[in-house]
């Protein structure tokens, strides 16, 4: 049973908008019916503006009822208890409500049944199954979707739970409520695959973009909170079902280069100059540093944000579409140095994130003359956000041993 995470997080100048605003970051999953056609019409939940949101679920599921007549802005009541059900389960509702393994359907893969309602609640018609979704970290199973079909007596229905998500801003907290559309643009994003296969982990991080009123998607967690002017825009309505959000590769903004054959003091400490000197005019106030004593690591700090203008997708991190970004960036500067005989021919080199940016001064590391004002960006804790496949063709980048990290593929 994975565990499937989605970080919501904001720079300060799109967190200055969203706060005045009032707006709150709202979820919800889609479930198939008979009709096996996927949809939303329940908001899972409902969260404040916080710099970064977690959010994470289990791709496990329940069945529960309620006697309620759906209706939009009223929140779900579930009557019935929950059942556990795995897809390819079939559970019945007895004379008193409460569920029972069918005995008079069996299941069908893929799919959360409900064999038989032998049970009528006083006063209406019939009533509305409900699915619920196993929230991680409370281990509570909390309502996504509600069957606007009333069921009556001796009926059935059948449920497909999505790993396809959608969210949206909106003011108030709108938890377990009935909707049936959006005050602002949605983004939609299928959470069935893995976010890095290397480690078969389920973690994304989403922030929406005024300017242009974009959603972004990129896999992994977030980076540190950037900090710019606000900008002013206004949100677009949009129906549920969205859009594609922007993929994206953050900047962490702060990596190690690992080289694979330890180099002498001298010759790690030349070629860590000359990379600074390389990569000064595309990382603002860079800083490189020898890290250890083991002649193996660099590692590489500078200012976030230098891809755009703040409040711009690009001021977060580089389109996946358009290629390139940060460890293209450094991979290409060493190969350079390589090229010029600055780096040794038999060298090889893994490229990944740092995860402790602050550590710059330690008393085994050494300084490549960095600027006087130059200072190492923070960042959260967690793994790279990496190219996706062709992205590693397309820089002939391999993946490392390291977690979530890439390496150099180039040998002598």
């Amino acid at each position: 049973m994975s565990t499937r995470t989605l970080n919501w997080f904001e720079t300060q100048a799109d967190a200055t908008a969203i706060v005045a605003n009032k707006w709150n970051f709202h979820i919800a999953k889609a479930v198939a019916t008979n009709s096996a056609t996927p949809s939303y019409n329940v908001v899972w939940q409902s969260q404040a503006f916080a710099p970064s949101t977690q959010i994470s679920w289990k791709n496990q599921y329940a069945l529960a009822w309620t006697a309620d007549v759906p209706s939009e802005g009223v929140a779900v009541k579930i009557r019935g208890g929950w059942q556990k059900c795995d897809k390819g389960e079939a559970y019945d509702i007895n004379p008193l409500g409460f569920w029972d393994v069918s005995k008079k359907a069996a299941g069908e893969p893929g799919w959360l049944k409900v064999g038989n309602i032998d049970y009528s609640y006083p006063g209406v018609l019939g009533i509305h199954i409900v699915v619920g979704v196993l929230n991680a970290r409370t281990g509570k199973y909390e309502p996504i979707f509600v069957d606007e079909t009333t069921l009556p007596w001796g009926s059935q229905g059948k449920y497909q739970p999505q790993e396809t998500v959608s969210w949206w801003l909106e003011a108030s907290d709108q938890s377990g409520q009935v909707f049936h559309s959006t005050k602002s643009r949605a983004s939609t994003y299928d959470f069935s695959n893995p976010s890095d296969a290397l480690t078969n982990s389920y973690e994304w991080s989403t922030s929406f973009v005024m300017i242009g009123g974009k959603w972004t998607i990129a896999a992994g967690s977030p980076p540190q909170t950037l900090t710019a002017p606000p900008p002013s825009a206004q949100l677009a309505a949009l129906s549920i079902g969205g859009e594609a959000p922007v993929e994206l590769q953050l900047d962490y903004a702060s990596w190690l280069i690992v080289f694979a054959v330890p180099l002498a003091a001298k010759a790690l400490g030349a070629i860590g100059a000359a990379l600074q000197e390389k990569l000064k005019n595309t990382f603002r106030k860079i800083n490189i540093n020898i890290v250890g004593t083991d002649g193996t690591t660099l590692r590489i700090d500078y200012e976030a944000g230098g891809n755009g203008a703040p409040g711009t997708v690009e001021y977060l991190g580089t389109p996946l579409a358009a290629g390139g970004g940060p460890i293209a960036t450094i991979d290409g500067a060493l190969k350079g140095l390589k090229d010029s005989k600055q780096i040794p021919d038999n060298e090889t080199w893994n490229i990944v994130p740092s995860t402790n940016p602050y550590s710059v001064t330690s008393p085994d590391s050494s300084t490549f003359s960095p600027p006087a004002n130059a200072q190492a960006a923070p960042n959260l804790k967690g793994g790279y956000l990496g190219y996706q496949q062709q992205q590693h063709q397309q820089q002939g980048l391999a993946k490392s041993p390291f977690s979530q990290g890439y390496s150099n593929g180039v040998t002598a």
